[in-house]
């Protein structure tokens, strides 16, 4: 489990200063996870207001295209992080994320949609992103899966609150006052991250960034890491990548069209943002059990343990229950449980196949390339959804039932390369 670190004696794994950096990472997680787990709540606006006229195959775009700057960002946040520490990313990301959204209220078009939310705003989720993960990996070492997991619920905190707090100001004060509410909550948790944040073993480089930042783009050094792609020859990292994909768009497909899968089986509108707050609450609990089983246990075999779990609760319990309310909240709960481990334990996989003083370079990497691949997921899942009929989403809850199916291989294979059939601890 720890191999990659060494000195492993010196991570505090408690005290003052990491608990506030788990405190603020915390806050800045109900911003930058909770955006990107309530696009539904804007999907299901846009759709039938400003884009009414614009097929849902296009409207996809805003959405797939915002997962995928978001995670794009990595190739450079995150070698950004392990060279100039979490303050600077934090400052950056924090002012994107608030221009972003307060612009994205005023937009009409797709193409603004795409400049504003999509790009502007999710560059500053990615720059963000990176030091509110990364910097718990300097804190904590045995206590690394369950920390994560817990900062990890602030964006279930978000992504809970958020799309109920927007369906309510959509009816009160209109579109554009709602996100720009949004834009302020999101301002004030931000600030509180980058107050408390910072990372442990670049501390000292924090003070001097500036200095160092001009002096390393001027000899190319930062951009040449940047662009090397090493890690593709790597098959530890090249499995784990694929197995994070496969897991993690199941969950953030069914979000993104959960509330129009609702509205298309004669669910009003209120109860079908109500879903999607039901998937991320119940997430919270399963999230934590699922950080302190996997520092128990292992995290590549928590992962396949969830992804199992996942599977069997899409075909048994969403395929049969169409337009059945009470059904589908019990799917939804245990959906919520079950899945909650994607995201919460993505880093402490990570930061098992490297070590802290690089995780920022292999987590930003995962995240490069997970880019391309979600967005063609989101896509996909869009084509299959196509005119939204009910046969349509039953062949959408077809495709993530053999997406979570194919996500329980690939993280037995990713855990293959790294320990072999050994029952061990990993």
């Amino acid at each position: 489990m720890y191999k990659n670190e060494e000195n492993q004696e010196q991570f505090p794994d408690g005290g003052k200063e990491a608990y506030m950096v788990l405190f603020g990472s915390f806050f800045g997680l109900i911003v930058d996870f909770g955006i990107a787990n309530s696009m539904g709540a804007l999907e299901s606006y846009v759709s039938t207001h400003q884009l009414q006229d614009i097929e849902s195959s296009r409207v996809s775009w805003v959405f797939s295209i915002h997962l995928g700057v978001m995670y794009l960002g990595g190739i450079i946040f995150g070698e950004f992080f392990d060279k100039y520490g979490a303050k600077m990313p934090l400052i950056l990301g924090t002012l994107l994320i608030f221009t972003g959204l307060i612009l994205t209220s005023e937009c009409k078009e797709l193409y603004q949609f795409i400049l504003l939310f999509s790009v502007i705003t999710a560059i500053g989720t990615s720059m963000s992103m990176h030091p509110l993960i990364g910097s718990l990996s300097h804190w904590f070492l045995k206590k690394r899966a369950f920390v994560i997991s817990f900062a990890t619920c602030g964006g279930l905190v978000g992504s809970s609150i958020f799309p109920v707090m927007l369906q309510r100001l959509y009816d009160q004060v209109g579109f554009k006052w709602a996100i720009k509410f949004l834009a302020f909550i999101g301002l004030i948790c931000m600030c509180i991250s980058v107050f408390f944040v910072k990372g442990r073993e670049l501390m000292k480089k924090e003070d001097s960034a500036n200095e160092e930042l001009a002096t390393s783009f001027q000899n190319d050094n930062f951009f040449r890491k940047t662009v090397e792609f090493s890690l593709l020859k790597n098959l530890k990292f090249v499995t784990l990548t694929f197995s994070v994909f496969l897991a993690e768009i199941i969950s953030m497909s069914t979000l993104t069209y959960l509330s129009s899968y609702a509205i298309n089986h004669n669910i009003n509108e209120l109860k079908s943002y109500l879903l999607i707050t039901i998937v991320n609450v119940s997430g919270i609990p399963g999230r934590i059990v699922s950080g302190y089983l996997a520092d128990s246990y292992g995290r590549f075999n928590i992962m396949i343990v969830t992804c199992v779990f996942t599977t069997i609760f899409i075909f048994t319990i969403w395929l049969p229950a169409g337009s059945n309310l009470a059904l589908l909240y019990v799917f939804l709960v245990l959906f919520g449980v079950s899945s909650s481990a994607v995201l919460s334990l993505i880093g402490a996989s990570v930061s098992q196949i490297c070590s802290s003083t690089n995780f920022g370079a292999w987590y930003g990497k995962l995240y490069f390339y997970l880019s391309f691949l979600s967005i063609l997921g989101i896509f996909v899942s869009s084509l299959i959804i196509g005119l939204g009929t009910k046969s349509d989403y039953r062949n959408f809850i077809l495709f993530e039932g053999c997406l979570s199916a194919g996500s329980v291989f690939a993280w037995l294979i990713a855990r293959h390369v790294n320990v072999g059939l050994s029952l061990c601890k990993f």
